[in-house]
């Protein structure tokens, strides 16, 4: 790595020969020539798989909620020693089907008539990620532990509602009919490092309580082990991405919740989309274990016809699925699909020749499908089935064919292979780096205290 300049003198900039050296090494040599890159599926063995969409009656459904959120980082200070605040703003977008349809049949669109598909819940969360903390915090970790904290324990709305009683009610598993009682989280080891190991959350106990080492507060929150992350030199920049996709699911999480503290069978007349895959990677990558009894527990239809189930589905845009689809799309027939199991992401997506792993055991809550609507466009979605397997067949997630007619329904011709809550979703939350980076950036440096 050359050195950097901070006046006059000019940066040290990379050798222009050094690449001789290792295109010549013999080691080098030796073991690019023995990595296998994944081929292809021929077209006779992709034929075998694809399943056709038959007409479906998706009428019980009446209500799409799609989840989405963007982040930004932005410069309080870009001078030596620099500090940064990341801002994050995502929420549910929730419109209904039968406004959508209607569009079909207007000649002219008017604005109130968008309008109708806009309405969103909107969060907003700031964290400092480097160089600065906030007052009555010892440090940047610290900081950032409190701020999500007090995220999930802010009332929100006429009726005071918190992010915090639904994250209890998931992680404490209270869908349940008897749920467990002594049930416990456990966060692995106190967050300052005082030699205190694991320290365990019950339901019955509050969300905040003291180390009983040092004292210090431990919050519920700790679970999602942010604080891992995070170094008081170098900052906490690398959390962000794991922050904004466990706040989209939580979120999810929240509304389901809701919905079922509500009127459970309302569940049934809903379909939720989020942006992106069903799973949690990184730190919050454990999270998946209670998402996934979730998910699991509603498919199976507590409650018989009349009880609550689940529609969702997570629909990728960028990522290697999304790139062996778009090499496949034509290949498959409009208005086919199929479920992609271990056997097929392993030799043509994801290498690996491990057997015994299921891809995604341990972060996702949901199923590759691989998905070509009526009129073209080419979908990855994923989609929960009634158990997590390494070999999923179609009959394995119900209402398969009724989800994937609803997403073929929901297109949008704005972008390639689209669909219009994502897309509106995206555009009512998102941070774009210009103007709304420079704005955000120059609200962070007249605000803070230095």
């Amino acid at each position: 790595m050359g050195y950097s300049s901070k006046g006059r003198k000019p940066i040290e900039r990379a050798s222009k020969i050094s690449h001789v050296e290792v295109i010549k090494n013999p080691e080098v040599q030796a073991y690019i020539a023995q990595c296998v890159l994944p081929a292809p599926p021929d077209p006779a063995s992709l034929s075998t798989l694809l399943q056709s969409m038959k007409d479906i009656d998706t009428s019980e459904v009446s209500t799409v909620i799609a989840v989405d959120g963007g982040y930004t980082e932005t410069f309080v200070r870009e001078d030596y020693p620099s500090a940064c605040i990341t801002f994050f703003t995502f929420g549910p977008l929730l419109f209904s089907l039968s406004d959508l349809r209607q569009l079909d049949t207007k000649r002219f669109i008017a604005p109130e008539d968008l309008q109708k598909l806009k309405n969103i819940e909107r969060y907003t969360l700031v964290l400092p990620t480097k160089g600065i903390r906030h007052q009555g915090q010892p440090s940047l970790s610290a900081t950032i532990r409190r701020a999500v904290f007090d995220f999930f324990e802010a009332k929100r709305g006429n009726d005071n509602d918190q992010l915090m009683k639904s994250l209890r009610w998931f992680l404490f598993r209270r869908w349940k009919k008897s749920p467990d009682d002594a049930l416990e989280t456990e966060i692995a080891h106190c967050p300052y490092d005082c030699g205190q190991g694991v320290i365990a959350f019950r339901y019955s106990d509050a969300p905040q309580r003291s180390c009983p080492t040092c004292g210090q507060p431990v919050y519920l929150t700790d679970v999602f082990r942010l604080h891992e992350r995070v170094d008081e030199e170098t900052g906490g920049s690398g959390i962000a991405a794991y922050v904004m996709t466990m706040l989209e699911q939580l979120v999810l999480v929240h509304l389901i919740h809701n919905i079922m503290d509500m009127k459970a069978s309302l569940l049934r007349q809903i379909i939720f989309i989020k942006d992106g895959p069903l799973a949690f990677f990184g730190l919050v990558a454990p999270l998946y274990k209670p998402m996934r009894e979730l998910v699991e527990y509603l498919l199976g239809e507590p409650g018989g016809a009349s009880g609550p189930t689940l529609r969702l589905a997570g629909l990728e845009k960028s990522g290697a699925f999304v790139e062996h689809a778009a090499s496949i799309q034509d290949r498959m027939t409009k208005g086919s699909y199929f479920v992609v199991g271990d056997d097929y992401i392993r030799k043509y997506i994801v290498p690996g020749s491990d057997a015994s792993a299921t891809f995604g055991q341990n972060t996702y809550y949901g199923q590759k499908v691989f998905y070509r609507a009526k009129t073209g466009e080419m979908h990855v979605a994923t989609i929960p089935a009634k158990q997590y397997t390494g070999n999923p067949q179609p009959g394995h997630i119900p209402r398969l064919d009724q989800i994937l007619a609803l997403i073929g329904e929901l297109r949008c011709s704005m972008y390639d292979n689209a669909l219009i809550p994502v897309a509106l979703a995206n555009k009512l939350v998102s941070l774009s780096d210009f103007p709304s980076k420079r704005i955000l950036t120059q609200f962070a440096k007249s605000s803070v205290q230095s």
